[in-house]
């Protein structure tokens, strides 16, 4: 059962890194198979992780379904494509990597949960932002979101 588990989770990395494009095709897969790497991380994060990683992913189903996916702006797209392979797999993988590296009583976990918590919290409230702000077609709002998500995930990791 681990082999499995490690081949679909092996299999949802590979399609959530491929980058190749944010049609809204595209990007309703990445977003299922980020699903498919959270559930299967699901054991080695907090619930709270689990919630808040699924929240983003909902939200960002939402956007992706609605009666105006079709003519989403580049800049929503292009800040799903980011959340979607970069800055919310990014904070799971880093948290879980550190969580397994230091062992039984290495790392404090605590302060570990607390950084992915503050982490995906954030980023939850960006997306619905991002959700609202292409609700309103608000091109400004975008560009600023699209900033702001780029100056708080762009080159950070889990600092641990």
């Amino acid at each position: 059962m681990r082999g499995q588990a490690q081949a679909r989770f092996e299999s949802a990395t590979q399609a959530v890194a491929d980058p190749s494009g944010d049609s809204v095709a595209s990007l309703l897969r990445k977003n299922q198979s980020l699903i498919l790497e959270i559930n299967s991380s699901a054991g080695d994060l907090p619930t709270i992780g689990v919630v808040l990683a699924r929240a983003v992913t909902d939200t960002v189903r939402e956007v992706l379904t609605s009666g105006d996916a079709d003519r989403l702006d580049i800049g929503v797209r292009v800040a799903i494509n980011g959340t979607l392979t970069d800055y919310l797999p990014g904070s799971i993988r880093a948290y879980v990597g550190a969580m397994r590296a230091a062992g039984p009583g290495g790392v404090d976990g605590t302060a570990a949960t607390d950084a992915l918590v503050e982490q995906l919290t954030t980023l939850r409230r960006s997306v619905e932002q991002l959700a609202q702000a292409s609700r309103e077609r608000d091109l400004q709002s975008l560009q600023v979101h699209g900033r702001f998500l780029e100056d708080k995930f762009g080159e950070s990791e889990l600092n641990l």
